[in-house]
């Protein structure tokens, strides 16, 4: 059996620039990255939009980037939805969707 070999390829495999990115932008191509998985993975359309307003609608609601959340931050927004008095399984699917 012929021995494996490491070959360095010049040019560009580390990135130059900075890795700062703004975190909506971040968040943004998570859910994009996301998306395309799903879509990879023979996914309907139907089911990948379905769950990208699952998954937008609370990340919204919480106003922050999702690694910056806080226990308050989730009983904030549930709090909230309580009191608008949405169907009473709308919290409990934030809840969830936070889990």
């Amino acid at each position: 059996m012929a021995e494996a070999r490491l070959q360095v390829i010049a040019g560009g495999a580390v990135p130059q620039a900075s890795l700062t990115m703004d975190p909506w932008q971040f968040r943004a191509a998570g859910v994009d990255a996301f998306v395309a998985s799903w879509r990879a993975r023979g996914f309907s359309p139907l089911t990948i939009d379905n769950d990208i307003g699952l998954l937008e609608r609370p990340l919204a609601a919480l106003g922050r980037p999702a690694w910056n959340v806080t226990p308050e931050d989730i009983d904030r927004v549930v709090g909230d939805l309580a009191v608008r008095g949405p169907r009473t399984s709308t919290p409990r699917e934030y809840v969830q969707i936070f889990k």
